[in-house]
């Protein structure tokens, strides 16, 4: 498949002879099309990767204590000094949770800026998903929208078992155990799921130059990401009547983009207008039915990660309404006062 797929400049075949700069590397990697930064699986890539994660790593390390410390004063003014004591685990939560929506809030709007006219995303325009495959430029702005997305998908995943797990020493062994963790996520399961399916479709979609349709992909995800974002901060510092705005806005946005855009258009246009890749007559249908099963799957089981989770909300919203109570569920599988009460009992 690599040798149907047009070859990637490379930054020692763009020097041609001149001498490396941070002026040369800045044209390079800004202002030159289809070059190794489009695929993350070349060495450039990962390299830049490996930085990218390394500086947001460093980045969180500073943020989070900071928005942690926000939440901690909002819910002392708000609560008193004794929710702040019995809601350690919550408040370190709020911090990610900060992070969260400001990443999200940003490159939604960097997103919906950038692919604003993209023909792809005009009524009826799906098809251009496609045509013109396997020679369609990658531009350097779709090259670093993927570095970003790719480097924040990985430490999503690194925090996400971080959060989750711990090790514990062992009365049996002379080595630690791995052990569930207080702050362990209620849908660990779904959202380690989750992550890495969305980075196995990152890394293909970016190897097989696919990315106009992960694009719309990240796009979809981000959007829906922020009400998310807002309704857990709300519903950590147990503020009701914004915890159901925010909770009725998740539901409707989660609806419309998760359920509705992704499934119905770009699921759909990888299920019936992806034959396209073939008109050209560079790809041979063989290898068409042969690497298209692996999108199809991998976008499928997203779906359905995305009706688990819709399933999950409207329990919540079931509980708020009838009950008046704001359980996450994602956080707490049965239930905030169940995972306090055993918090409780774990210190006791």
């Amino acid at each position: 498949v690599t040798a149907l797929l047009p070859p990637l400049t490379t930054y020692s075949q763009f020097l041609d002879g001149r001498r490396p700069s941070l002026e040369t590397y800045y044209e390079f990697a800004t202002q030159t099309p289809s070059t190794a930064l489009g695929d993350l699986t070349t060495p450039t890539s990962i390299m830049t990767l490996v930085l990218m994660v390394f500086i947001l790593r460093n980045i969180k390390a500073v943020l989070l204590p900071f928005f942690s410390r926000l939440g901690r004063q909002a819910g002392r003014h708000t609560h008193g000094p004794s929710w702040e004591k019995a809601n350690e685990i919550r408040i370190v939560k709020f911090g990610e949770y900060v992070f969260r929506l400001l990443f999200h809030t940003g490159v939604s709007l960097a997103g919906i800026y950038y692919f604003y006219d993209a023909p792809w995303w005009k009524q009826g325009g799906t098809p251009t998903l496609f045509e013109n495959y396997p020679h369609q430029e990658i531009a350097p702005g779709m090259a670093w929208y993927y570095l970003l997305q790719c480097s924040y998908n990985i430490d999503a995943m690194v925090s996400l078992l971080e959060m989750s797990l711990e090790l514990q020493k062992s009365k049996d062994s002379k080595f630690p155990r791995i052990a569930w963790s207080p702050n362990c996520r209620g849908d660990f399961r779904e959202m380690c799921i989750h992550h890495i399916v969305t980075n196995l479709l990152i890394i293909g979609s970016s190897f097989f130059r696919f990315t106009r349709v992960g694009s719309m992909v990240f796009l979809v995800h981000d959007i829906s990401d922020v009400p998310v974002d807002l309704s857990k901060l709300a519903n950590f510092l147990k503020w009701k009547t914004a915890t159901a705005i925010c909770f009725a806005s998740m539901v409707g946005v989660w609806c419309w983009t998760r359920l509705g855009i992704l499934p119905w258009r770009i699921y759909r246009s990888v299920l019936f207008e992806s034959w396209k890749v073939c008109e050209s007559g560079v790809i041979d249908p063989v290898y068409y039915v042969h690497y298209q099963p692996f999108f199809v799957v991998l976008i499928g089981l997203l779906i359905l990660l995305h009706l688990a989770w819709f399933t999950m909300f409207l329990k919540m919203g079931y509980v708020l309404i009838a009950k008046g109570e704001a359980h996450d569920l994602s956080e707490h599988k049965k239930g905030e006062q169940d995972a306090t009460a055993t918090s409780k009992a774990k210190r006791a």
